[in-house]
C-alpha cells in the first residue's frame, strides 16, 4: 500500500512539475531561513552549560538607579561586593570569584600587540574548570607574578615551544607563565586572551578602587555548596540580598553621607541564563530574551508562509485529484487511509524541500556566521543524531501542518457527485485560500514595515545632529596611570604643534567609549533629596570643547588664561584643606539644578564631595555648553559636568585638518613609538567608535530585510502558482468574455483586481499589528523616529506591486488566448 502511495506521489509530483517546484522551492528557502535562525537561537541559549556544575554558578548583577536618572542593569559591581556575599551568604557559598576585564600590551620580538586581559581571584578556577593544557589549574593564580595564557596566546607569544615557565612582559611587567589552557569555547561570556591574578603588578585597578563601594569595576560569580539545592540556594541568597544592600556602608564625604543601598540593588542570574540579559558592562555583548523571541517569530512566520503556499496549491488544484479520490473510495479505501496518502505527500514534498534547503544552508552560513560575528555556529549534521532528529522532526511538523487541511479537504470528496462529473467542495476551498492569502501578506507587509521602521531609527541614529562635530578625529585611548598621563601631555603638546594638526585635547572619556561616572553635588535649593544632584562628571582640559567644537551657551569654557579655574589634588599635609575651581555644566544639568536659565547658573556655587578623609571641592560655574550626545539613542542625554582635573586624563582626542589625514596618522604613530616605545599604539577613529555603538541595530536592520524579502518572494511564488492555475481554469470563461466583448485590459483588470483584494485586506491586519510591535520596540530608545504613516502604505502598495507583477504575467498571456483556441472543445 505504501509502495502505491510512494508511486502514485512521485508521478504527481513529476506530472504537475510546475506546481511541485513552487512548492518545493517556497518551503526549501522557508526551511533554510529557520534553520539559520534556529542555529543562531540554540547557539544564544547554549552559553556556558559546558562549565561543570553551571546550575550551582549564579552571576551578580546590579540595577543602579541615580538620582533623576532611569534604572539601568549592569554586569559591573563594586570590588566588595563578592567577599561581602560569601561572608554573608556561609549557609549557601561554597566560593567566590571576580574577573576585572582590561586591555594590556605585551611584545614579542620588536612587535607590541593589545591584548583583552582578564585579572582575577585565585579561586577563578575552582569555579570554571576550562581544561588546561599545562600547568596546575588550582595553584595557577597563587603567585601575584603568574600569568595564564590560553592555547592561541601561548602559541602567538611562544610558538611551539612550551610556554610553561616562560617569562612574558605584560604592561612592561615581567610574569611568569603558570598555566596554559584551552582556547575559550566561542559560546561563552568570557573574552580574554590571558589570565592574572587579583594582586598581579599588571592589574591597572587603582588601590582606592579596590576597596571602594562606590566604583563598579568586577563581574562577580558565586557556586553554591554542593549540598545545597540550586533552586533552594539561589532563592535564600535573592531573599537575604535587600537586607545586603541596606547593609553597605555609606561612603561618608564632605557633604553628608552617601547611602548606596538605595542606588544600587543586587540579583542573581544563573551562569547559563547570564548571557540573555543584555547588561551594560558584560565581557561579551548578551542577547535579550526579546530579541530571542523577535527572531524565533519571523522564523515561524516565514515558515507558516510556505506552508500556506502548499495549502493553497494543493486546495486550488483538489479538482485534479478529485476523481482519484472517488475511485480509491470505490475500491474500498477509508477515509483515513487517503488522508495518511496525502499526508505522506506533504511530508515527501517537505523532505525534498529539506534537501535543498540543507544546501542552501551550508551555502549561506559561512556568510551568516561571519555576519552575526559567532563563529560557534555549525550545522553538523552528519555527525550529531540530535542535528538530524531535529531536521526529520522540523519534516514531520511542517510536512503535518502544511499537508494536514488538504489531506482533510481532498479525503472529504463524496464519489457519487465526482464521478458524476461535480468535483464539488469549492466554495469552502476557495474561502480558505483568500483567507491564507492574506494571511501570507500581512506577516510580508508586517516584516517590511518592521523593517523599514528599524532602518529609519538608525538612519535617525547615525544622522542626528550630535552636538559636536565627529569628523576627522583620532583618539589614542586608555592612558591610564601617572606616567603614561605625563607622556600623553608632552605628546598633546607636541602634535599641536604640527600644521596638520587642528587641536588637540586631554579628557577622561570620549564620546562613545561607554565610560561613565557620576557625582553628587550639593547647591543651595537644590530640587533631589537631601540637596544632593547626581551628574554625570568628566574631567576635560582647556581646549577639549573646541576640539570637539562643541556650542559654548553662556559664559566661558576652560581656557589657559584662566588657570584657577583646574582643581588641584588634595594636599597629602592637609587633607581638610578646602579646594576651589571651576566648573562648566550642559543645559540638561543647568535644568537639572533648578536654574531659570544658562544665564542664571553662571557664578553659582557647587559642592562637590572629597574622598573620605578629605575635604571637598568648592567649585564656580563658569559656563554653560549645549547639550550634546556622550553615548547611543537608547538613552537621553545625561545632566554633565566638567571639570579640569588632569590626574583623570586617560584620553588624547586629536582633531586633523581635512584632507590631511594620512600624513598626520603617520605623525602620530612616529611620535607615540619615540615617546612610548613599550606599548601599541591606542588609536581610534571617533566617528567609527560611534558608528559601532549601533551595530547591533545595524545587522538587526539587514536581517529584517532579508526575511522580509524573503517572505515576499515566498508569498510571490505561492501567489504566481495559484495565479497559473486559477487563468488556466478560467480560460474558457475568458473566451466567452472575449466574444462578448471583452478587451484585453478588461481580462488583465479582472484577474488582477481577483488577486488585489486579499492583499488590500492583508494592509488592515498588518498595519495595526505592526504599529503596535514597533512602537513597542522604539519604547527602548530615549531618542526616537515617529512612526511615519507613509511607510505603512509605501509597504502595502509595495506588496500589491508585487501581486500585480505576479498576476499580471498570467493575466497577460490569458487574455491573449483567441476565444477560438479557448471554446475549441464546447
Amino acid at each position: 500500500m505504501f509502495a502505491n502511495y510512494l508511486t502514485v506521489a512521485l508521478r504527481t509530483l513529476i506530472k504537475h512539475r510546475l506546481y511541485s517546484a513552487i512548492t518545493v522551492a517556497g518551503l526549501a528557502l522557508g526551511l533554510a531561513a529557520a534553520i539559520l535562525i534556529g542555529l543562531f537561537v540554540h547557539n544564544e541559549l547554549t552559553y556556558d552549560r559546558d562549565v561543570t556544575d553551571a546550575d550551582r554558578i549564579q552571576q551578580v548583577l546590579v540595577t543602579a538607579t541615580l538620582p533623576g536618572r532611569a534604572p539601568e542593569d549592569g554586569a559591573s559591581l563594586p570590588m566588595p561586593v563578592g567577599p561581602a556575599l560569601k561572608q554573608a551568604f556561609p549557609r549557601q557559598v561554597a566560593e567566590m570569584a571576580r574577573i576585572l576585564p582590561q586591555t594590556s600590551s605585551l611584545k614579542r620580538d620588536e612587535t607590541l600587540f593589545s591584548e583583552q586581559v582578564a585579572v582575577a581571584d585565585t579561586s577563578f578556577f575552582r569555579l570554571f574548570d576550562w581544561p588546561f593544557l599545562a600547568g596546575d589549574r588550582a595553584t595557577a593564580l597563587d603567585d601575584p607574578n603568574s600569568v595564564v595564557l590560553t592555547r592561541k596566546t601561548a602559541a602567538k607569544y611562544f610558538g611551539d615551544a612550551d610556554a610553561l615557565g616562560r617569562t612574558l612582559l605584560v604592561d612592561g611587567h615581567p610574569l611568569r607563565v603558570t598555566g596554559v589552557m584551552r582556547d575559550l569555547p566561542a559560546n561563552t561570556q568570557f573574552a580574554f586572551a590571558l589570565l592574572l591574578p587579583m594582586d598581579s603588578q599588571a592589574n591597572q585597578t587603582p588601590d582606592y578602587l579596590r576597596d571602594h563601594w562606590g566604583g563598579l569595576m568586577t563581574l562577580t560569580f558565586l557556586k553554591l555548596k554542593p549540598e545545597v539545592d540550586p533552586q533552594a540556594g539561589a532563592d535564600a541568597i535573592r531573599a537575604g540580598l535587600p537586607a545586603f544592600g541596606a547593609a553597605i556602608p555609606p561612603i561618608r564625604t564632605n557633604t553628608g553621607e552617601v547611602h548606596l543601598g538605595d542606588m544600587f540593588k543586587f540579583y542573581l542570574v544563573p551562569l547559563a541564563d547570564a548571557h540573555l540579559r543584555s547588561v551594560r558592562n558584560a565581557m561579551v555583548e548578551g542577547t535579550s530574551p526579546l530579541e530571542i523571541g523577535i527572531f524565533t517569530a519571523v522564523a515561524v512566520l516565514v515558515l507558516a508562509i510556505a506552508c500556506i503556499n502548499f495549502m493553497n496549491l494543493a486546495t486550488a488544484r483538489a479538482s485534479l485529484r478529485a476523481r482519484e479520490v472517488a475511485l480509491r473510495k470505490v475500491v474500498g479505501a477509508s477515509r483515513g487511509q487517503i488522508m495518511v496518502q496525502f499526508l505522506g505527500e506533504s511530508i515527501l514534498l517537505t523532505g525534498l524541500a529539506l534537501i535543498l534547503a540543507v544546501a542552501l544552508v551550508e551555502v549561506l552560513l559561512p556568510s551568516f556566521t561571519a555576519f552575526l560575528g559567532k563563529p560557534s555556529l555549525a550545522f553538523n549534521y552528519l555527525r550529531d543524531v540530535r542535528v538530524l532528529g531535529c531536521l526529520a522532526a522540523l519534516v514531520l511538523v511542517v510536512g503535518g501542518v502544511g499537508g494536514l487541511y488538504p489531506a482533510i479537504f481532498l479525503s472529504a470528496f463524496q464519489p457519487g457527485p465526482v464521478l458524476k462529473g461535480n468535483s464539488g467542495g469549492s466554495g469552502a476551498g476557495g474561502r480558505l485560500r483568500v483567507v491564507l492569502v492574506v494571511l501570507q501578506f500581512a506577516i510580508s507587509i508586517s516584516l517590511m514595515v518592521a523593517t523599514g521602521v528599524v532602518y529609519g531609527q538608525l538612519a535617525y541614529a547615525q544622522g542626528r545632529a550630535l552636538g559636536f562635530n565627529k569628523e576627522n578625529i583620532v583618539v589614542l585611548t586608555d592612558l591610564y596611570g601617572p606616567e603614561l598621563q605625563q607622556k600623553a601631555e608632552t605628546l598633546r603638546d607636541a602634535l599641536r604643534q604640527d600644521p596638520r594638526i587642528a587641536a588637540a585635547a586631554l579628557a577622561e572619556s570620549y564620546p562613545g567609549s561607554g565610560t561613565e561616572n557620576n557625582t553628587g553635588v550639593n547647591h543651595p535649593g537644590a530640587p533631589a533629596d537631601d540637596g544632593a544632584v547626581v551628574l554625570r562628571r568628566d574631567a576635560v582640559d582647556a581646549d577639549y570643547f573646541s576640539t570637539l567644537k562643541v556650542l559654548q551657551v553662556a559664559g566661558r569654557v576652560f581656557d589657559r588664561e584662566h588657570p584657577a579655574d583646574a582643581i588641584p589634588p588634595a594636599d597629602p599635609a592637609n587633607p581638610q584643606k578646602l579646594r576651589h575651581g571651576g566648573v562648566v555644566l550642559n543645559r540638561s544639568a543647568v535644568r537639572r539644578l533648578g536654574y531659570a536659565s544658562p544665564e542664571a547658573a553662571l557664578g553659582q556655587p557647587l559642592m562637590l564631595p572629597g574622598k573620605e578623609g578629605e575635604a571637598g571641592v568648592e567649585v564656580t560655574v563658569v559656563g554653560v555648553v549645549e547639550d550634546f550626545h556622550q553615548g547611543s539613542v537608547h538613552t537621553a542625554v545625561a545632566p554633565q559636568m566638567f571639570l579640569e582635573t588632569p590626574k583623570s586624563y586617560s584620553q588624547l582626542l586629536i582633531r586633523v585638518k581635512a584632507g590631511e589625514m594620512p600624513g598626520a596618522l603617520d605623525l602620530i604613530d612616529r611620535s607615540w613609538r619615540q615617546m612610548i616605545p613599550d606599548r601599541p599604539v591606542p588609536r581610534v577613529f571617533l566617528d567609527a567608535q560611534l558608528q559601532s555603538v549601533y551595530e547591533r541595530e545595524t545587522k538587526t536592520g539587514q536581517l529584517f530585510a532579508a526575511f522580509s524579502g524573503l517572505a515576499i518572494v515566498i508569498a510571490a511564488l505561492g501567489l504566481f502558482g495559484l495565479a497559473s492555475f486559477t487563468a488556466e481554469r478560467r480560460t474558457k470563461e475568458i473566451g466567452l468574455r472575449k466574444v462578448l466583448g471583452a478587451g484585453v485590459t478588461d481580462i488583465v483588470r479582472l484577474l488582477v483586481w481577483q488577486f488585489s483584494k486579499p492583499v488590500l485586506v492583508a494592509n488592515l491586519i498588518a498595519w495595526p499589528v505592526a504599529w503596535v510591535a514597533m512602537r513597542h520596540w522604539l519604547d527602548g530608545f530615549a531618542d526616537r523616529v515617529s512612526l511615519n504613516p507613509l511607510l505603512f502604505v509605501a509597504s502595502g502598495l509595495s506588496a500589491l506591486m508585487v501581486a500585480w507583477a505576479t498576476v499580471g504575467l498570467h493575466a497577460a498571456r490569458v487574455a491573449a488566448t483567441k476565444p477560438v483556441v479557448a471554446l475549441r472543445y464546447e
